[in-house]
């Protein structure tokens, strides 16, 4: 692709796709006119550089020009929100999980604790959102009508101004390639909910029946604790790989081979973990099968073969998504 024609792309992937084809046509024409017959990349980026930003370029060409937010300022914002986005949803989640923890007296079933945060989490995260996206765009708003051109954004990573040598970032960086600050605001939280159910798998995973009142009442775990405990130093080296893994990737903010050997680490090692864990003798708490047996009428020998499928199919679909996922991983890092 050569740079005139990574020019109009930028400029028409932001028009309605029924103009982009005429407009790819028309803006071509425009270019080749303002270039000579045998022109050098530093002629066309001068062209292109008269032109404008793509931003401001596929302005011209929209039906409506009245606009909110300028195309001057349009791209920051959007970049802005991206950016904040995630980072406010993650905050809020922690803040809710800390309020939460706070407040449990221990009186109910953890679960139904969970269920109520996750309830309150969800109302929080969208008035967070509506706060973060009104301030933005006010602020914004104010940044277009006042032309404070040299305001900048300190958090975001370019606020320089465009200029044709960005085409050429973007040709390096293929799309498939490039990870987004979301994934690493979600595995974060990822890492986070792993930590507090493989910590509480007593008092969350397990049996429930109703209380007269209707409310869960926690009356076994599924699960053996001190098996899970056992097997701490390896959970926690597969926390501190998924944090790297974490770090890496938003530092890089692309899949690089470092990025995807360290992720083929991690998946191989929470694959082996998690099979020890599942095969072993200890693993499901021996007065649960019993208990399954009695209130589904059956034998513990069935409740027990059922348990022993279902981890079986588990593992092997652990392997499967885990073998898939390092191989994603080194096939978006060598592109």
């Amino acid at each position: 692709m050569t740079l005139i024609d990574s020019y109009i792309h930028e400029v028409t992937k932001r028009l309605h796709k029924n103009k982009r084809e005429i407009i790819k046509v028309e803006l071509k024409a425009t270019i080749e006119d303002m270039l000579p017959e045998q022109y050098t990349e530093s002629e066309v980026k001068e062209v292109i550089r008269k032109l404008g930003s793509p931003s401001e370029v596929a302005a011209r060409y929209q039906d409506t020009p009245h606009f909110l937010i300028g195309p001057k300022n349009f791209e920051q914002y959007t970049r802005t929100i991206k950016l904040i986005i995630p980072w406010a949803i993650l905050i809020t989640i922690i803040v809710q999980i800390i309020e939460k923890m706070g407040l449990y007296s221990g009186e109910e079933a953890l679960l139904t604790t969970i269920i109520t945060a996750f309830v309150g989490m969800i109302v929080a995260i969208i008035a967070v959102l509506f706060h973060v996206l009104f301030w933005v765009t006010v602020i914004f708003i104010i940044k277009d009508r006042s032309g404070a051109e040299k305001l900048s954004i300190p958090f975001l990573r370019d606020t320089k101004p465009w200029s044709p040598d960005d085409l050429i970032q973007i040709k390096k960086i293929p799309k498939d390639k490039i990870i987004p600050i979301s994934d690493t605001i979600f595995s974060l939280l990822g890492i986070l909910i792993f930590s507090f159910v493989y910590w509480n798998a007593y008092r969350l995973l397990g049996i429930y029946t109703t209380n007269d009142n209707g409310s869960l009442k926690f009356v076994m775990p599924i699960f053996n604790q001190n098996t899970l405990q056992s097997f701490v130093p390896m959970v926690l080296l597969c926390i501190i790989l998924s944090l790297t893994l974490t770090l890496l990737k938003w530092r890089a903010g692309q899949w690089t081979m470092p990025i995807a050997i360290t992720n083929a680490l991690l998946q191989s090692v929470g694959t082996i973990v998690f099979i020890l864990i599942a095969i072993h003798q200890d693993f499901i708490h021996s007065a649960s099968i019993p208990y399954i047996a009695a209130i589904t009428e059956t034998t513990s020998a069935k409740v027990a073969f059922t348990i022993d499928k279902i981890l079986l199919v588990s593992m092997v679909i652990a392997v499967l998504a885990n073998v898939f996922d390092i191989y994603q991983g080194f096939k978006k890092a060598k592109i």
